[in-house]
């Protein structure tokens, strides 16, 4: 399935917004615009990978594994109550991995109504930097949806409003078209999540154009000191040189239930971004392409996690080899012209 006009209308949206403002792009790539910019254009390198879904990139906010619910329920007449069709779909089924992340996860199951459409919070995991949410999307009078409608907003940790980046992906969870399933992953950086913090989603618009205006809040609490601490680590400290003369390191490869990333950091100012193809020792090809990168460091994650392509656990060693590839100066359109940084590398996954 191609892309729907709305993601589409999304991804215009983003970049019309980059255009205007691609002033800041030269003040340094760590500031936010930057990160939209990134985002975006990755997304368009990797938008044909997925058939089922539709995906996208966008600019909002950050970070969740236990959760307590502490509001946001709005109370029902029956006849509202027998419109909400409900359905089993968790964060693992809507990713399409096998690992179970039940001790990870917390089940919300908690519906908001408002202007016509029902939005259920249904669970939400919290890894480093990252809170991965669920939720289904449906009309109250049960109709179907021609495309498939998201809800826009605003993440907040704390009290404060993040404003890193989110992603994620779309589809009809039915047949008739009636329910719409998202799965979110915002971004965020410097908030510790393996202490409890304080979450509020407030979502105040569906739609994009002829969008409808409501809101839908839910509010919580979290900590992901559980999946943190399962989190496997292996140092990588490889560096390669870049055409611009700056050096990227890799830092450390690390995986979990959830997703795997290799980190980097950088020796100066680039406006190179990468991907790295890896083959383990199983045979398993998989690549990782960039979730978040600032002026300093970032990292690149599993882009074949989905529907399972993970590197092997019983994997030996896995065989890396970096590319990069120059953002444009001037307009938006990426050449996507990758050249290979030094050599490819192996990488032992057992450790003593």
């Amino acid at each position: 399935m191609s892309m729907n006009r709305e993601a589409y209308e999304l991804a215009n949206r983003i970049n019309t917004e980059l255009d205007a403002e691609r002033s800041y792009l030269t003040e340094g790539p760590g500031d936010i615009m930057t990160k939209k910019y990134k985002d975006t254009v990755l997304q368009e390198i990797k938008k044909e990978k997925q058939k089922k879904k539709s995906t996208f990139r966008k600019t909002s906010a950050a970070a969740c594994a236990a959760l307590i619910l502490l509001a946001g329920t709005v109370a029902f007449g029956d006849e509202v109550h027998a419109m909400i069709r409900q359905v089993s779909w968790s964060i693992g089924n809507a990713l399409g991995i096998a690992a179970d992340l039940a001790d990870y996860r917390e089940v919300v199951n908690t519906s908001v109504a408002d202007s016509g459409y029902v939005i259920t919070l249904q669970e939400a995991v919290v890894s480093e930097e990252k809170l991965v949410i669920n939720y289904t999307l449906q009309r109250e009078d049960g109709e179907a949806m021609e495309e498939m409608p998201m809800a826009d907003g605003g993440l907040y940790i704390n009290g404060k409003n993040v404003t890193d980046g989110v992603g994620g992906s779309v589809e009809f969870l039915d047949e008739e078209q009636t329910i719409v399933g998202v799965v979110l992953n915002y971004y965020v950086s410097g908030i510790d999540f393996s202490k409890e913090n304080h979450f509020r989603l407030a979502y105040d618009r569906i739609g994009i154009t002829d969008s409808v205006t409501g809101k839908w809040e839910f509010e919580f609490t979290a900590d992901g000191t559980d999946l943190i601490a399962d989190t496997k680590r292996i140092n990588i400290d490889r560096s390669f040189e870049l055409p611009d003369g700056v050096t990227v390191t890799l830092e450390e490869f690390t995986t979990n239930d959830l997703e795997q990333r290799i980190s980097y950091s950088f020796s100066g100012t680039t406006d190179y971004i990468f991907k790295a193809e890896a083959v383990d020792s199983t045979g398993k090809q998989v690549e990782f392409g960039v979730r978040t990168q600032d002026k300093r460091s970032g990292y690149m994650q599993n882009e074949e996690i989905i529907d399972d392509g993970r590197i092997d656990d019983g994997a030996e060693s896995v065989t890396i080899t970096l590319y990069a590839m120059e953002l444009p100066k001037e307009s938006g359109q990426m050449s996507h012209d990758y050249i290979q940084l030094g050599e490819s590398f192996e990488l032992q996954l057992r450790t003593a």
